[in-house]
């Protein structure tokens, strides 16, 4: 009988042992979907990890947020866009930042390699998803389940400076390809001593970016229509072939990293910015003085009449479930990113919203004092047509691959075909993943 007893004991415990296991791994969902429901009722502390001027815009936002909720602290963690401090933790499974700063093209990754390691807010959303603009929503979400809150958009235009055109005698409205870019790019170097037309990072993995600019334009892909990894195509080659001409024509200074491509601007060395809507904020906080000498318009096309849309960036921001304050995460992202107030202060940084309702309000519409126009409308027109661009779960991982073939074609003056046949048969090694025939 006392073996009975002992027995029947140590079946309830196990039992109540494997329940409680159970219930913690759930814990997150239920009771994230309490708070959303349960009003102003968040205390404790939160750490988020975000970079460059985005975490400059939520650092304004704790500050928000933290009078309105007094019994919390949010404190806002500088970190690189390289991931080097967040993957570490994600790795390991513990030391993660409650609420992490995940750029969209490469959230489909993070889920792939780390599974279970970022909140489901699907049942928090409670049917709002539509709020937000598809293509960013499309990037949140895995199997029909939604693990971030889109926060950004980045559709692309040119920064350009008004003084360096003018004193060249160039039009801006006349610049509606990249061969008239290439042409009005030396007379304005002629005319204005030590500046570039371009400043971008040659030496570094961010010579992407220009590629990414130019192969979204004219729809280019990274894979087949079957998920097959193809990177030798017509649009992808005519798109390094623009970027190499740029680049031989002497119009690009080499400024490898972030911070380098600021101190351009900054120092009057850089007549023309190719980036998304999200760079204004940058240009503004960093160039104060610069007020009203920057100028945008539209991207180039390749020919006359074609494409000129281009999207580039955009971040999310999830919880991890490593958070011990996951009811306090959501609240904040909430407020940041689903509430006037919270975009109030994005685009007070130049970033772009992908929540709908903000839209209609009279902050979106107005005119930036900096640059003269309504950002919204101007960057809202060039979000039209904006050609989809497939980044997969291995992004990371084919981003490498291209990063190499670029710096071949660009430094080495490899042949640009057999520089991309090398980068599928690397992408198909990390990947695992086909190349198409």
């Amino acid at each position: 009988m006392k073996n009975k007893l002992m027995s029947s004991f140590l079946i309830v415990t196990i039992f109540v042992f494997l329940l409680s296991a159970c219930n913690s791994k759930q814990t997150s969902q239920k009771e994230l979907g309490q708070s959303s429901s349960s009003g102003d009722e968040v205390s404790g502390e939160i750490t988020v990890a975000s970079w460059n001027l985005a975490a400059d815009s939520l650092t304004e936002t704790a500050k928000k947020f933290m009078e309105k909720y007094p019994e919390t602290k949010v404190k806002i963690e500088y970190v690189t866009s390289d991931y080097n401090k967040i993957i570490p933790p994600l790795t390991a499974g513990k030391g993660a930042p409650d609420v992490i700063q995940i750029q969209q093209r490469d959230f489909p990754n993070f889920l792939e390699r780390f599974p279970n390691q970022f909140v489901d807010l699907t049942k928090l959303l409670n049917g709002k998803e539509d709020e937000f603009v598809e293509v960013a929503m499309n990037l949140a979400k895995k199997d029909g389940h939604i693990y971030a809150l889109p926060w950004d958009l980045g559709p692309v235009g040119v920064y350009y400076r008004k003084d360096f055109f003018k004193k060249a005698g160039v039009d801006p409205k006349s610049i509606t390809t990249w061969d008239k870019f290439i042409e009005a790019g030396k007379k304005i170097q002629d005319a204005n001593d030590g500046v570039k037309m371009l400043a971008l990072g040659l030496s570094s993995d961010d010579i992407a970016d220009m590629y990414r600019m130019l192969m979204n334009e004219l729809g280019a892909q990274y894979y087949d229509k079957d998920g097959k990894i193809k990177f030798v195509t017509k649009e992808n080659i005519k798109a390094i072939e623009m970027y190499k001409r740029l680049v031989d024509e002497g119009l690009v200074m080499d400024a490898p990293t972030w911070d380098d491509r600021i101190r351009a601007f900054v120092n009057n060395k850089v007549a023309a910015i190719v980036y998304p809507v999200w760079y204004a904020g940058t240009i503004k906080t960093q160039a104060a003085d610069q007020k009203g000498l920057w100028g945008l318009m539209p991207m180039p096309a390749f020919e006359e009449g074609g494409p000129n849309q281009a999207h580039m960036g955009g971040s999310v921001l999830a919880i991890s479930t490593q958070s011990k304050n996951q009811k306090l995460a959501w609240k904040f992202i909430e407020f940041a990113l689903m509430t006037n107030e919270g975009q109030d202060i994005q685009m007070k940084y130049g970033l772009f919203p992908s929540w709908k309702p903000y839209y209609q309000t009279e902050q979106f519409k107005a005119v930036d004092e900096y640059f003269g126009v309504s950002l919204s409308e101007f960057f809202g027109k060039l979000s039209t047509n904006i050609p989809p661009l497939d980044y997969g779960a291995h992004y990371m991982d084919i981003n490498n691959a291209i990063i190499d073939a670029l710096g071949a074609v660009i430094s080495k003056d490899a042949d640009i075909a057999k520089a991309l046949k090398k980068a599928e048969q690397r992408a198909a090694r990390d990947t695992g993943l086909d190349i198409a025939k």
